[in-house]
Formats: C-alpha cells, structure tokens, sequence
C-alpha cells in the first residue's frame, strides 16, 4: 500500500465519525500515543485537519512577536564603537519591541485551541503574511514547539 493510500484511508476513517466530539476525543487520545496514528493527517493537510476537529477561523487569538534587538544589532545598525556599559543595561524585551514598533516588522502568529469533552484541547499555531492567514504551523502533534517566535507584545 502506498503512502498516499494509507493518507486516504485515514481521513476516510476519521471523516467516518460522525460525532466531532468523538473525533476531538480520538485526537486527543492519539496525540498521548506514542505511536500517533493520524498524525500523518495533520501533517498532510493541517487545515483539512483543523476544520474536521470543528476549528473556526474566527476564534484564532493573533500574537505579535518581536524579533531579538541585541546590543549587538544596535552598534552594529548605527555604526558605532562597543560600550560596555550600555551593554550591561540593555533591554532586550523593550529594545526589542521598540525596534519592532519603529521599523514596522514583526512576526505575526495565531492560536486556536479546539476544546472536547473532558477538559480536551486541541491547540492549532497559525502564520500570519501581510495581515492574512496564510498557513497552519503547529497541531496538536507538536504543541510543546508552538508559541516560540520571539518576544510577545
């Protein structure tokens, strides 16, 4: 069987369930596995994904992330001589945000935690383009790497 077959049964498995609490329990139960059986799913398709757990796009909770300003970046971005001083005191949170508000650029992402029965959830990490979602970056499959795109403001 190939690989594409085996991703066909599989959604045709899970698309058989016609209770999406029962599917959200299925998930939930598989993501604990440790040999997840549809976490090929979520890597083929993640939207697909998503919107077969019931995920809605408007209750995506968008986080801006500034990326690291170090002081390093700072001397090196106004050309100016090492200061130890300056060094030790620098502010790498509020730097960082400051320069991110000055020049206009930041990383934008989204959660959307999908909640079963039981206290279940389902976190999904969205990326945002140009103010519009543009893909699914994390499932529940790899939750413990979502949330980690720089400084939170």
């Amino acid at each position: 069987m190939s690989q594409k077959q085996k991703i066909e049964i599989l959604w045709s498995e899970l698309t058989l369930i016609e209770n999406i609490n029962d599917r959200r329990v299925l998930i939930h139960s598989d993501v604990k596995n440790k040999r997840p059986k549809y976490e090929i799913l979520a890597k083929d398709d993640p939207y697909r994904f998503f919107e077969l757990l019931g995920g809605d796009k408007s209750e995506i909770n968008s986080n801006n992330w500034a990326f690291e300003y170090t002081y390093e970046d700072y001397i090196e971005e106004n050309d100016i001589e090492y200061d130890p001083e300056q060094a030790d005191g620098w502010d790498l949170e509020g730097k960082s945000i400051e320069h991110a508000n000055d020049t206009g650029h930041w990383y934008v992402t989204g959660t959307c935690v999908i909640e079963g029965p039981n206290n279940i959830e389902l976190e999904f990490e969205f990326d945002y383009c140009d103010g519009l979602l543009d893909r699914i970056i994390g499932t529940p499959y790899n939750e413990n790497e979502h949330g980690n795109n720089g400084i939170l403001f």
